[in-house]
């Protein structure tokens, strides 16, 4: 597979994540300032140590600012502390800081987030609340513990503001619960906001949900097929690049090469690719196609990785790409027909 791939959700994220284009692998990057505080061994969970390549960071914990001072501080000109690897995240410092007050944070940061009008403000809540989930506790590549109950029922509570469900949600899939399932279907139902709804719907399949109607098995055979593309500086991930193109012409290729790959057509009229940027290789198989684009079922790289904005499922020896609105309904007729005794497992 030879794919190239960064997520660019925000501004503050993507001057850095531009100029270290990542190959192979579509992990989500997380970027910015280089830190100095090395400690000579590797990090295995301990709390306020923040993993980063070549051993780890031991971060100092502000304990006499007081606590609203502290998360004011959100709202100045931060940026992530330099990791070296995409799955783990740069904290700063003033994220430890604030996450070592523990629950005595949570309600100050929700309400600090419904006040503020400042995006890296609001970001950094989020983040903040994700770091207190895990008790400032970073281990591993694709795990981590997410332990913080009340500080899961907050990121849950903010996740139907649309400007950052991206972001919420690409936390909470890190370590899914299944208990989350209810209030993210909820969500589904009662929102008829794409932007709200997509992430969600995405996030599942990292959720390992039984009989859920997307995401499902692929045979073998299926995923072997194969299409050519003409890619012009395969190995190099230009800013201006035509992603959404791309994808679109892959779509086209399958279902023109292959019958038993169909293609929704309001796919072609809609933006694929808002954040996660993907550029295929020219040699491309239909399960290096699923992986590079961020759906493909039970994905290792996947650990905090949305994909792009459209959906899949196999039936009856055919496989199908659809629109995030066909996915809701298909998803909404699936959990409606569940009976009380299937819905109480996700309690």
């Amino acid at each position: 597979m030879n794919v190239i791939a960064c997520n660019i959700k925000h501004e503050f994220y993507s001057q850095a994540i531009m100029k270290k284009y990542i190959l192979l692998t579509p992990i989500l990057l997380f970027s910015l300032v280089v830190y100095s505080q090395i400690i000579d061994r590797t990090p295995i969970g301990n709390e306020n140590i923040l993993p980063a390549e070549g051993g780890g960071i031991k971060m100092e914990v502000d304990t006499t600012t007081s606590l609203p001072n502290l998360i004011n501080r959100l709202n100045t000109n931060w940026n992530f502390i330099e990791t070296g690897k995409g799955y783990w995240i740069g904290y700063t410092n003033d994220m430890f800081s604030i996450a070592n007050r523990g629950d005595e944070a949570i309600s100050e940061l929700v309400k600090f987030f419904k006040s503020s009008a400042n995006d890296k403000g609001k970001i950094g809540v989020l983040y903040t609340l994700h770091l207190i989930g895990i008790n400032r506790k970073i281990a591993g590549r694709f795990y981590e513990e997410f332990t913080n109950k009340n500080a899961r029922k907050a990121l849950l509570g903010l996740l139907p503001d649309k400007k950052y469900t991206y972001d919420i949600v690409s936390l909470l899939m890190r370590d899914p619960w299944k208990t989350d399932v209810p209030s993210l279907l909820e969500i589904i139902k009662n929102e008829s906001d794409i932007e709200v709804i997509w992430p969600i719907i995405n996030s599942l399949n990292r959720y390992k949900i039984e009989n859920l109607p997307i995401n499902n098995s692929i045979p073998k055979s299926v995923l072997e097929q194969t299409i050519t593309l003409d890619v012009k500086n395969e190995n190099i991930l230009e800013r201006d690049f035509d992603f959404n193109g791309q994808i679109k012409e892959a779509l086209k290729a399958f279902s023109k090469s292959y019958s038993n790959i169909k293609v929704e057509t309001e796919l072609q009229n809609e933006e694929l690719s808002p954040y996660y940027r993907t550029k295929l290789g020219s040699n491309l198989r239909l399960e290096d196609f699923l992986v590079s684009i961020g759906i493909a079922q039970f994905n290792t790289f996947g650990y905090s990785t949305i994909g792009c904005k459209l959906q899949y499922f196999y039936d009856n020896g055919i496989l199908y790409f659809i629109t995030i609105s066909t996915t809701k309904q298909k998803i909404m007729n699936w959990w409606n027909a569940l009976s009380p005794d299937e819905k109480r497992k996700f309690e």
